[in-house]
C-alpha cells in the first residue's frame, strides 16, 4: 500500500519510498555490519536491484507501508520505518525502524518517525494496537520505541539467535486510545 502522504517529525520528514528513491548509501547501510547487527537482512547481502525490489513489493503489497525517513539537511533519505503484517479484521500491525546512515544516530529521528507513523496508522488505517520487537541488546531501539509512546508487554526468550547465540525478544506495543464513551 503506498499511500500519499508526507508526515513532518523534528528534524525533517517521513513518507511511502519509491523505487526510485533507493541510493548507494542505504545498500551500503544495510549491508553494514554495524547498522545490520540486529536486523534480518544481516543474512541476505543488499544490492540496488534487491533494495528496488523490496520497495516495489511493499508498495504493491496490501499489508505493508515502507516510509522512509528524511532529515531535513539531507536529500536522500537516511533510514525507513516498515508497518507490516497489517491485520485490518483486528486492527493490528507489526513495525520496525532502521536509520542506516550513520551520521544521523542519536538524533531522535527514530523515535519521530515511529510517534509519527504510529498516530497515521491509528488514524488513516484505524488500527487498534500496533507492536514491535527489539533483541534486548539492541538499547537504541528500545529507548526509541519507548520515547514514541511504547510500552514494554512481555518478552520472548530464547526464541532468537543474536551472533549465533539464543537471545531475548523484548516487545513493545502501543494501543490506540478511544475517547470515552465512544
Amino acid at each position: 500500500m503506498m499511500p500519499d502522504i508526507t508526515l513532518r517529525i523534528d528534524g525533517g520528514s517521513i513518507r511511502p519510498l519509491l523505487e526510485s528513491d533507493a541510493h548507494q548509501v542505504y545498500v551500503d547501510g544495510l549491508n553494514d555490519p554495524v547498522v545490520n547487527r540486529f536486523l534480518e537482512v544481516r543474512y541476505f547481502p543488499q544490492t540496488m536491484k534487491t533494495v528496488r525490489s523490496f520497495i516495489a513489493e511493499n508498495n504493491a503489497s496490501q499489508s505493508a507501508v515502507l516510509f522512509g525517513i528524511w532529515h531535513h539537511s539531507c536529500a536522500r533519505h537516511i533510514g525507513t520505518l516498515r508497518i507490516h503484517g497489517i491485520g485490518h479484521r483486528c486492527g493490528e500491525a507489526h513495525i520496525g525502524v532502521c536509520i542506516f546512515d550513520r551520521q544521523y544516530w542519536g538524533r531522535g529521528l527514530g523515535s519521530a518517525a515511529i510517534a509519527a507513523a504510529t498516530r497515521w496508522a491509528f488514524e488513516a488505517l484505524e488500527l487498534r494496537w500496533i507492536e514491535a520487537g527489539a533483541y534486548e541488546a539492541n538499547v537504541a531501539s528500545q529507548r526509541a520505541f519507548l520515547s514514541a509512546g511504547y510500552a514494554w508487554v512481555f518478552d520472548i526468550p530464547g526464541k532468537y539467535l543474536l551472533e549465533g547465540e539464543p537471545t531475548t525478544v523484548k516487545v513493545f506495543a502501543a494501543r490506540r486510545q478511544k475517547a470515552i464513551g465512544a
